[in-house]
């Protein structure tokens, strides 16, 4: 299933290439050759896949900080003449990768994420939690996947484009700490997806199932509440102080009662960022985290 997942995404690229204008009456007559063709390049291309899934899976790195990743793929594309801009929309880790043939329309976009999230470090090819590092962070949400994927496919459209003189341009882009809710907003935010005709996100699923087309997904908001109290000894005037710990407690354990209500698709997870410096001082400052 894993051929057939990394085999999808360089069929829609070329559908969405060749996919007949407003004014033509059918598509283009080569689509169903070049798409056949295109197959069979990358399956060729198998090795290059799993090598950038093993390398990526190597780096394991959490959102914002995907240094690493960013200088491995965006070499790859580099030699291949794409076209590199780095810290795109105010966030160093992030990039984009452009290469045009001709008039550069339609503009295809790919996108896949490459953070890893914390306490997920991992073995390779272990089917049981065996940590390399203990509590470091890895890919525990397949992101290592997702840009192989992409990267391979665009190459391999790029090598037709260029000997069927086909125009168009493709756009490779990261999706920077989306643990974290980051980077898509951004991206839309200062212009990165202006122009784009097609934009194809690839994520990795489970149970080995392969789908494509429009997917699902949550709406997500992140924030944090921070309380403010009135410090004191505990061990020597606890009555003078007003835990802002207490606050904090107090608003999750309320949610706690909330959550039994939420309907099955809503989620909420929340940690608490800040409760205090040491048991002996009552908390001043407390900061809880919602997802």
């Amino acid at each position: 299933m894993r051929s057939l997942r990394h085999r999808a995404l360089p069929l829609l690229a070329m559908a969405a290439l060749l996919a007949p204008s407003p004014a033509s009456a059918q598509a283009d007559r080569r689509l169903d050759d070049l798409k056949d063709e295109v197959l069979d390049m990358v399956q060729d291309d198998a090795k290059m896949v799993q090598e950038i899934v093993d390398m990526l899976f190597s780096f394991g790195e959490l959102g914002f900080q995907e240094f690493e990743t960013q200088r491995y793929l965006t070499g790859i594309l580099e030699d291949h003449g794409f076209e590199i801009e780095l810290g795109v929309a105010g966030m160093p880790s992030a990039w984009t990768a452009r290469w045009s043939n001709g008039s550069g329309s339609p503009v295809i976009a790919l996108g896949s994420d490459v953070d890893g999230i914390p306490q997920s470090n991992q073995k390779p090819g272990v089917g049981y939690r065996d940590p390399i590092l203990s509590m470091a962070p890895g890919h525990g949400e397949g992101h290592n996947s997702g840009q192989a994927v992409n990267i391979v496919a665009a190459l391999n459209v790029q090598e037709l484009m260029e000997r069927e003189d086909i125009d168009g341009t493709l756009l490779i882009w990261p999706g920077i700490a989306e643990e974290q809710l980051g980077s898509k907003a951004f991206f839309v935010r200062d212009g990165v997806f202006d122009g784009v005709d097609v934009n194809l996100f690839t994520h990795v699923s489970s149970n080995f199932n392969t789908t494509w087309g429009q997917g699902g997904g949550n709406a997500l908001v992140s924030v944090q509440f921070r309380f403010k109290g009135e410090t004191a000894h505990s061990a020597g005037s606890p009555w003078r102080g007003r835990s802002a710990l207490d606050a904090v407690m107090l608003m999750a354990q309320a949610w706690e009662f909330k959550r039994e209500h939420l309907r099955p698709a809503e989620r909420s997870h929340y940690i608490i960022v800040d409760g205090g410096d040491q048991p002996n001082v009552v908390p001043q400052r407390g900061t809880i985290w919602f997802f």
